[in-house]
């Protein structure tokens, strides 16, 4: 196992000696990253703390299914007066804890700050503990864990349940990415035996596509590009692009993963325009090439086959160019 942890027990003293406590993941938060949150936030509900999801960005309607009771929130001034009193703060999946936004300069004086991820924090975190697996192919896994430990009734709730089953399935692709260990598939049995209902939660995720965002898929199929005999591939999308399609940012997941799939085609990425002069780099590699580095010359990071970054830059051509250019040495380089 490859760990940097902050034990269970550590965590669960410092939960049970805090009295207000935050829980938040990463901007366009994804379903490892919500799952976790309201996964932990039952359980503090249960033991009597006053907590709150609160997260920087909307997050995308299609994950709505494992928040039956509303209780994630979107950051907004009114906010504040709570944060400034809480005394921990638990963040999930967030890698770099910049993507936190305006969340992060509001709680860098919280007593205590938990990191609960499968990504490794940036050397200068600003976290008190951590428990960190990079081993674990979903943080809803470590989650799992987690309050297996504590408690394991907490997860005889069926909306913690439904929320750790819809993590760990999307983190690893439907238990087809290679980050799935045995595990994995007996921690999503149990999750089962609670009463999850599993072709409710893949049609959720996966198969309720809007028209919108098959326009969308059209037009990037229409403009991917092609390099190293076939072996890379890429699409950028600009706002202009999704004007055209009457489609928003969240409709563009799975792209880079969808770009991948295309026979050949070793390592994908797709740079979309999120904001003026502000760029998001997916990167996607099927294993012949770590592609982790990569996103880290451009300030971003995550696993070794699905890395990421953001970008500020007023030449999105020469972004891309850039891109192009590492990706390029690196297949060299092993071949």
């Amino acid at each position: 196992m490859h760990k940097l942890s902050t034990s269970f027990d550590t965590v669960k003293n410092i939960i049970d000696d805090s009295h207000s406590i935050l829980l938040s993941t990463h901007e366009n938060p994804d379903c490892d990253g919500l799952g976790s949150e309201i996964a932990i936030y039952y359980y503090l509900k249960s033991i009597g703390k006053d907590c709150k999801v609160i997260n920087c960005t909307e997050m995308s309607s299609k994950y709505k299914f494992i928040d039956p009771e509303n209780i994630i929130q979107v950051y907004s001034p009114d906010h504040d007066e709570w944060l400034e009193k809480i005394d921990l703060a638990i963040i999930f999946d967030i890698g770099n804890y910049t993507r936190l936004r305006q969340i992060h300069s509001l709680i860098i004086n919280c007593k205590n700050k938990v990191s609960i991820d499968h990504h490794l924090s940036l050397k200068n975190s600003f976290f008190n503990h951590e428990i960190i697996d990079v081993d674990a192919p979903a943080t809803g896994y470590i989650v799992w864990d987690f309050l297996n430990d504590l408690n394991p009734e907490s997860i005889n709730n069926n909306f913690v349940a439904n929320a750790l089953y819809s993590a760990i399935i999307t983190d690893t692709g439907s238990f087809r990415y290679s980050n799935t260990n045995p595990k994995t598939h007996l921690i999503a049995a149990s999750l089962l035996e609670k009463g999850v209902h599993p072709n409710e939660v893949y049609q959720n995720i996966y198969e309720n596509r809007t028209k919108s965002q098959i326009r969308l898929l059209a037009r990037v199929i229409d403009k991917i590009e092609y390099h190293c005999k076939g072996e890379l591939a890429y699409v950028i999308l600009f706002e202009s692009d999704f004007q055209a399609c009457n489609s928003n940012l969240s409709e563009n997941e799975g792209m880079a993963d969808f770009i991948r799939s295309i026979e050949g085609v070793e390592v994908s990425f797709v740079v979309t325009q999120i904001g003026i002069e502000k760029y998001k780099i997916s990167f996607r590699s099927r294993r012949k090439y770590i592609i982790n580095d990569i996103a880290e010359q451009f300030s971003g990071g995550g696993h070794a086959l699905a890395s990421g970054a953001t970008v500020s830059t007023r030449d999105p051509e020469n972004l891309v160019s850039q891109i192009i250019s590492s990706l390029k040495e690196r297949i060299k380089n092993v071949n």
